[in-house]
């Protein structure tokens, strides 16, 4: 499958945003993404507001990522959010069969999800959401 994942930053927090189809193929990629923020000592948000398709190896890169960082909010350090729009269905409905919510906080927006991670780790400038720069990974 084709997919791609773009990386952009705010303070604090990697943003991982993947676009097409994702599966088996990428998810290597994206577990090393994902280690790589947390080794950094950074949050991640996986933006799949974009994706056409998901499988459940995603599914369990992303729920590895959530137990190494303990996104449970009792640890005031790095931590993990999924962006989900109710616009891509596939990606909702995957979401909601597998109730990710109860493991991973789900966000509507990027900024939303940037924001609660960058709250975990202490107050910031009312501007620190603000995204930055892009690379642009394409998996085949």
């Amino acid at each position: 499958m084709d997919g791609t994942l773009d990386i952009t930053h705010a303070p604090g927090v990697d943003v991982l945003v993947l676009h097409g189809e994702h599966d088996l193929s990428t998810q290597s990629y994206l577990e090393a993404r994902i280690d790589a923020a947390l080794d950094a000592g950074k949050s991640v948000v996986v933006d799949l507001s974009e994706v056409d398709f998901i499988d459940s190896t995603v599914l369990a890169a992303i729920l590895h990522g959530q137990r190494r960082a303990g996104s449970d909010g009792a640890d005031p350090g790095p931590g993990l959010a999924v962006v989900a729009s109710p616009a891509a269905k596939f990606v909702a409905r995957m979401l909601s069969l597998v109730h990710l919510e109860e493991h991973v906080a789900v966000h509507l927006s990027r900024d939303s999800a940037v924001v609660s991670l960058q709250r975990r780790t202490g107050p910031s400038p009312d501007d620190s959401h603000r995204l930055s720069g892009v690379t642009r990974v394409t998996q085949r």
